[in-house]
């Protein structure tokens, strides 16, 4: 899969809205990293990162401009919005629903026939999240995706452990890769 885009053979051009600065710089590296990563998993995990960079510059940039007009406050609001990650992603995800519950779709179609994906959302009831409307459900199994890459132990799953990982994570891929762009301000024509 390295190099190659999931959503770009269809289009004939890309559109990059404006930004500001590094935010931006931080998450295209990342994006850029994402076509020349393998394997699958790690791909993944760039796309995903796309959005850590752009939630985490979105934090540091309410604390600067909130800062000299109530520094308590805003460095209580920037804590706060750093203690949890599935939160992060779940504010991420808002305005892309439709993303994000196309997520929850595809692993809900495989969760009967693919280990990974019936592990996820296991996990997602265990946090008690999957109550919560679809797109939130969808973002809580990206998050899962991204722990069972990175960690390892006795309280996470581990990607390694399911043959059928790269399945579920290929499945997501095109949503993922389409918030990603999104997020970035990137339109596709």
């Amino acid at each position: 899969m390295a190099g190659e885009s999931t959503e770009f053979d269809q289009f004939r051009s890309a559109v990059i809205a404006p930004g500001d600065g590094r935010r931006v710089e931080v998450a295209l590296e990342c994006l850029l990293n994402s076509y020349a990563t393998s394997p699958l998993k790690f791909r993944f995990l760039e796309l995903y990162r796309v959005m850590e960079a752009l939630f985490l510059a979105d934090v540091k940039n309410r604390l600067i401009t909130a800062f000299d007009a109530e520094p308590a406050t805003s460095l209580a609001e920037a804590t706060e919005a750093l203690k949890s990650e599935l939160r992060q992603i779940t504010a991420l995800a808002e305005p892309y629903q439709d993303l994000f519950e196309e997520c929850w779709n595809k692993l809900e179609a495989l969760k009967n026939t693919n280990q990974f994906a019936a592990a996820l959302f296991r996990r997602v009831a265990e946090k008690k999240v999957n109550a919560q409307g679809k797109w939130k459900t969808g973002a809580a199994l990206v998050y899962q995706t991204r722990c069972a890459v990175v960690h390892a132990g006795e309280k996470d799953m581990i990607f390694e452990k399911f043959s059928d990982g790269d399945a579920a994570i290929m499945a997501i891929l095109p949503p993922i890769e389409r918030a990603a762009l999104r997020m970035l301000g990137i339109t596709l024509g």
